[in-house]
């Protein structure tokens, strides 16, 4: 067996050498692709922006010389993203359209065809959007319906259609719409996203005077600024501006929309900071200055309309005229993808096999070694402890001075320990109540002269913690607890439990005789259960001053 794994993981690694020798020039360009794809996500301003462009176009340039249509589509889609980003609707739609032209050379549709034409279709709905033209938007939108399956992708479409019918003022149609996108978002539990649905949820309530308009603007922007989402602090600014102006609170009203233009500033966006103007304007009711921004409006519409005119129309008929055309070109790239993509699957299916393989005997050594353990340990204890004391009970009978009853005490005192090591090895029913399971262990060592106290233990969330950290933290708190009977005598016993996030803390302290700190063979077994679990414990102690320890896990 050993002699076939090593066999095989030689095949994977020249295999994989060949791969990655004949494609370094294409993982370079996928790890700066990579990295301006996470720009896009989060641009700090539009110097981002354009150099994402700036790459993306010379990407695209680079497809077309070898003849990578996918590429091509994937860097239009990214250019037309950053173009309607950067305040260029028209421009977009361009670019987004000469990519759906280009999709259409694809006689048959696959996984990745169809993900190209969701987010096309997608794009071009929140284009038509931006110029108003509701019905194509919706048109767009309803065709990403009639192919989509993935949940978050219909979602998405759930969330574009509620914001067109907040556009067109039917807002009973877009508060079902955006309930939908809340719910499907608190599944997955991503803040920023929750508190997007929550925001538009709130602002379409408030406009038809639902109660829960407001506490559900209010409750978006507290969670915008927890997770300091600037972009989204600025639309919550906006919605509760819109909110106080719709209730001739003018006051509110601007102190909102100021606070948003200041985000605006920061986010360095134009289109931010022209909205943010704008809506400055309109709340302070210049007649002349709302005229300017009306007629500048217009006249820019009109331009860019008279320069990308009919691009979607364009398309439309364009697309007849493709699909008469064979491309040899795009027959010989999907041969040659398949070819690729079959090797991969190959060589990934050896991987996982191998692996399988391998990691099976690891654990199978693990679990061995585990059991080799614990049976040394048990088997350490019981000759330290029982057989020791057998002995001296022995010695004892053989001594005519010593009575019944002493010999009775020392049984029972063999017999105790014998408990403690069955106790101590027994195992654990941590799929019960486990908050309950410790506070008994704890209590189980209460007695007349000892007396135990816990503190905030029921406070902590165990449902954070694996079951073998479970384990584990019981055998060292029962580790802790069995030294303390033995060794300390001790009248108090104090463990507090703290929980910060995913981190539990516990602090232990007793008013025993203390000791200058020697890592005996219990203190050692602590140390190496936390640290097998990547936990810490920590000793202090000194002589007539008790014992303390904490745990963090």
């Amino acid at each position: 067996m050993k002699t076939t794994n090593v066999s095989f993981l030689f095949f994977f690694i020249y295999i994989a050498c060949f791969f990655i020798n004949s494609n370094v020039y294409g993982q370079q360009a996928l790890d700066s692709s990579y990295y301006y794809r996470e720009i896009l996500k989060n641009p700090k301003g539009s110097n981002d922006l354009i150099s994402a462009y700036i790459f993306f176009d010379k990407h695209k340039k680079e497809s077309l010389k070898n003849s990578d249509t996918l590429k091509v589509i994937y860097d239009l889609r990214y250019i037309a993203s950053i173009e309607n980003a950067l305040g260029l609707p028209y421009e977009s739609e361009n670019s987004i359209v000469k990519a759906l032209q280009l999709l259409d050379t694809f006689k048959d549709s696959s996984e990745v065809t169809t993900e190209s034409r969701i987010g096309i279709y997608n794009h071009l709905g929140i284009i038509y959007r931006s110029l108003n033209d509701y019905e194509k938007a919706l048109e767009f939108y309803d065709k990403v319906l009639e192919i989509a399956k993935d949940p978050r992708q219909i979602n998405k479409v759930y969330n574009n259609k509620g914001n067109i019918y907040k556009d067109l003022h039917q807002y009973k149609l877009a508060v079902i719409a955006y309930a939908k996108v809340y719910e499907e978002r608190k599944k997955n539990g991503n803040i920023k996203l929750i508190a997007k649905a929550l925001d538009n949820l709130g602002f379409v309530q408030s406009k038809l005077n639902q109660s829960d308009g407001f506490a559900n603007l209010t409750k978006a922007l507290t969670m915008r600024e927890q997770i300091q989402d600037i972009s989204g602090l600025y639309l919550s600014y906006r919605n509760l501006s819109e909110y106080y102006n719709d209730r001739n609170d003018k006051s509110k009203s601007l102190h909102y929309a100021n606070k948003g233009y200041l985000i605006a500033k920061q986010i360095n966006s134009a289109s931010y900071i022209d909205d943010a103007l704008s809506h400055i304007f309109d709340i302070n009711e210049n007649k002349k200055i709302i005229e300017f921004i009306v007629i500048r409006d217009s006249l820019s519409a009109i331009k860019q309309k008279s320069k990308n005119k009919y691009a979607a129309s364009k398309y439309e008929y364009s697309q007849y005229l493709k699909k008469a055309q064979e491309s040899e070109l795009q027959k010989e790239k999907e041969k040659r993808l398949k070819i690729i993509y079959k090797f991969i699957g190959m060589f990934i299916v050896l991987l996982a096999i191998s692996l399988y393989i391998i990691l099976r005997i690891r654990h199978k050594k693990e679990k061995i070694q585990q059991v080799y353990n614990t049976e040394t340990r048990i088997s350490e204890k019981v000759h330290d402890e029982v057989a020791n004391g057998l002995y001296h009970v022995m010695t004892k009978l053989q001594s005519k001075n010593k009575t019944n009853d002493e010999v009775l005490d020392d049984l029972e005192g063999i017999y105790n320990k014998t408990r403690d090591i069955s106790k101590e090895n027994s195992s654990v029913d941590i799929k019960a109540n486990y908050n309950e399971l410790l506070h008994d262990l704890l209590l189980s060592y209460k007695t007349n002269d000892i007396n135990v106290v816990t503190r905030n233990i029921s406070k902590v969330n165990w449902d954070t913690i694996s079951d073998i950290r479970k384990t584990t933290l019981y055998r060292v708190l029962q580790e802790l607890m069995t030294n303390m009977r033995k060794h300390s005598k001790a009248s108090i016993v104090a463990l507090t439990f703290n929980q910060t996030k995913n981190k539990i803390a516990i602090d232990y302290k007793d008013n025993g005789v203390g000791c200058k700190l020697k890592k005996n063979t219990g203190l050692l077994n602590t140390e190496n259960r936390m640290a097998s679990i990547n936990g810490t414990i920590t000793f202090e102690s000194q002589p007539d001053n008790g014992f303390k320890a904490k745990i963090i896990v």
